[in-house]
């Protein structure tokens, strides 16, 4: 009996609330919650087919409901579709797993979840819980139409009334508190100060960033894997777009891939608020792009959605996905930051998935722990860029990428950075920003091709300026650490290096650069401790066993730098042949006796390896950590009459403190200046393209 009143009462103030005329507001409330409750069943039913069925814009709908009901779109359709769910349960229309693909949930495990954090309970016990709830339960306030989201209206509790405090008693405790907190904080400001923290540290907005992990690949073949990775970096390269969102690199992303860390676990590592998951699965020429997003630190999945496109229809669906992202957290897009996501690079299927091969083998050329497969990887990247400008001559990015492997060939010295290699850079760079002027990836390597082949540091700033304005998530830090390595002050390269560090922790080639600036800032220790990351992350990079030894030579630990000297050698000649010369060397004259050992073995006798194949450049530089200046000058000069002049290293001589020693003489001054006005002359007439048919 006491249920049947219940119910009546209920009903009652439903039927009641629904005869009451409505405002223009509470009109547009209801008649959203009926489009929602048409679509019921669509579990793809989102933002974007609600404005469209409503006749709104995304942005206009967005802002009604956050005014109105403080609530996005998506929540705003997941709690029609709870409710709905509530009503079904209560009158027995199915299981809870029925139901929940009733209401347009892909998931029943996701459905429970929302479920519980709705109401605080599972769906399976609405019945054990019905008479209690539905006397609890909010009721429509006045003129508010039934089905929509509102506040409870004023009745009787169950639990006995207590008497009621006067206007004035209660602005007296209310004003009390308001003291009370105020001195808990002016305590609290003042211990910071004294302790010595800044209030400004550590002042973030999290809910506006975001990181995104690498998406599954749930397709059958596994050959398609490249798929799934390209979606990613392009939603990614998307929402790098966005300057009021902080976006976590990919190469830190990755490095969570396959732990069993939780995402609030991740998200703490990170710093971030929000975690965007997905998967990718392919079913003959379809594919479907599940995503989600995770408030990490509530572990509330907060909105999620599938995409089911053909596989010659997922060019656009990044920008789609970017833009949901952007107003899920909130983020107000500026007119140029919207026209750049909806920018689409190419309308060609064919070139779009040659790209996705390509950039699939680069980045995993770049992140792979050996080298030769780096190497061989790049040059197989190579193959699919032209294959994609073949099928589109106007794809930009495809050029652009074309551009970046090259220029990274060059400059790790797989490939000679000759004349004409350095021209097709420049060619395939200017035709990607002829075709768009925005492509920052062109205007970074443009950048980086001016600062280290041209020598034009200035005009190779402005490029890397301008390519962190159009991508202010992923501004080129690394590439201008390098510069300010190059023109100095050393000091700022540090600032700029930390904020390259702090985007992409994980990634080795960073850590690697942050020992050489620490070398140069001559902190020795600092330097070693990066060395160590480094190795960890990529253990046979010999450049970082270089710098180890060089640092230990500055702190005078002079067995652990024979020690590294050995390990050099033996990963050049594969035997311990030399190890007995180098600790003699040692033996006779400390930490001079290796350098002289190195000196002469470049010169009599060399090993190939980096640096010990008889480059004059490395022979100058060891010349001047000993204190020979006429030497080190005559192998300065000896290095400028090779054709390479290894530029790499002799770039950086400026910032370098061991040549601090030459920079009063009048021949190391000529040769900085030659250096410096020394450029590369072709004729664009040469350049020659080798497009691959298809």
């Amino acid at each position: 009996m006491t249920r049947i009143c219940i119910l009546s009462k209920f009903n009652y103030l439903k039927i009641t609330a629904m005869t009451r005329p409505l405002s223009m507001d509470q009109a547009l409330i209801q008649k959203l919650t009926d489009i929602v409750l048409a679509n019921l069943a669509n579990e793809n039913f989102g933002a974007e087919q609600l404005a469209k069925e409503a006749g709104m814009s995304r942005v206009n709908l967005y802002r009604k409901l956050e005014s109105l009901k403080h609530k996005d779109v998506s929540q705003f359709i997941r709690e029609v579709r709870l409710q709905r769910a509530m009503e079904m349960l209560r009158n027995n229309e199915g299981t809870a797993s029925e139901i929940s693909y009733k209401v347009g949930f892909g998931s029943p495990a996701y459905f429970t979840k929302c479920f519980h954090d709705h109401y605080g309970f599972p769906p399976g016990e609405v019945r054990k819980r019905e008479p209690v709830l539905l006397e609890s339960e909010q009721i429509s306030e006045t003129n508010t139409p039934a089905g929509s989201f509102h506040q409870s209206e004023p009745k009787k509790s169950l639990i006995p009334e207590v008497r009621q405090l006067s206007y004035k008693n209660i602005v007296i405790i209310s004003v009390g508190i308001l003291i009370g907190l105020l001195l808990i904080f002016l305590v609290y400001f003042s211990i910071l100060k004294i302790s010595g923290h800044d209030e400004k540290e550590n002042v973030t907005n999290p809910a506006k960033s975001i990181v995104v992990l690498p998406f599954k690949n749930l397709s059958d073949d596994k050959e398609t894997e490249y798929i799934a990775a390209g979606i990613e970096e392009d939603i990614l390269n998307q929402l790098y777009k966005i300057s009021e969102l902080r976006v976590i690199s990919r190469t830190t992303s990755e490095h969570f891939e396959g732990t069993k860390l939780t995402a609030g676990e991740i998200a703490r590592k990170v710093n971030a608020r929000n975690i965007l998951e997905g998967s990718v699965r392919q079913y003959g020429n379809k594919v479907r792009i599940s995503v989600q997003l995770i408030d990490a630190y509530r572990d509330d999945h907060f909105w999620s959605e599938n995409f089911d496109r053909e596989l010659t229809d997922i060019i656009v669906i990044q920008s789609e996905i970017a833009i949901q992202v952007a107003l899920q957290l909130n983020t107000v897009l500026s007119e140029p930051e919207l026209r750049r996501i909806k920018k689409i690079n190419t309308q060609n299927p064919k070139a779009y998935d040659y790209y996705l091969r390509g950039r699939f083998l680069a980045h995993k050329s770049y992140t792979e722990q050996r080298a030769d497969i780096s190497e061989e990887g790049l040059i197989s990247s190579l193959k699919y860029f032209e294959k994609a400008i073949a099928a589109d001559t106007n794809f930009a990015e495809a050029y652009a990428s074309l551009a970046g492997v090259h220029q990274t060939l060059m400059g790790w010295g797989w490939y000679a950075p000759d004349v004409k290699r350095i021209a097709t850079v420049e060619a395939l760079y200017t035709k990607a920003l002829e075709i768009d002027p925005d492509c920052a990836h062109a205007h970074s390597i443009k950048g980086g091709h001016y600062i280290w082949y041209y020598r034009l540091f200035e005009e190779g700033r402005k490029e890397l300026q301008i390519a962190a304005r159009l991508n202010p998530n992923s501004p080129p830090h690394q590439a201008y650490a390098q510069l300010l390595m190059i023109t100095g002050p050393i000091e700022e390269a540090r600032i700029y290096m930390d904020k390259a560090l702090e985007r992409e922790p994980n990634f080795w080639v960073l850590h690697n650069l942050n020992a050489w600036i620490y070398y140069f800032e001559e902190k020795y220790k600092n330097a070693i401790d990066a060395c160590s990351i480094a190795r960890d992350l990529k253990s046979d990079y010999i450049f970082t066993d270089w710098l180890l030894f060089l640092n230990y030579t500055k702190l005078g630990e002079g067995i652990k730098a024979a020690e590294e000297l050995q390990a050099i050698v033996h990963a050049a000649t594969e035997t311990g042949k030399y190890d007995k010369e180098i600790m003699d060397a040692f033996d006779r004259e400390g930490i001079k006796g290796l350098f002289t050992w190195l000196i002469q073995k470049n010169i009599n006798d060399p090993v190939p390896a980096a640096g010990l194949n008889g480059q004059p450049f490395f022979i100058a530089w060891w010349y001047a950590i000993t204190g020979n200046k006429e030497e080190s000058v005559y192998w300065l000069e000896k290095n400028m009459e090779t054709p390479r002049r290894n530029y790499t290293y002799f770039n950086l001589i400026a910032t370098n403190p061991d040549f601090d020693i030459l920079r009063n003489d009048p021949r190391f001054l000529t040769i900085i200046k030659k250096i410096r006005t020394c450029t590369i002359q072709y004729k664009k007439s040469q350049i020659e393209f080798k497009i691959y048919p298809d």
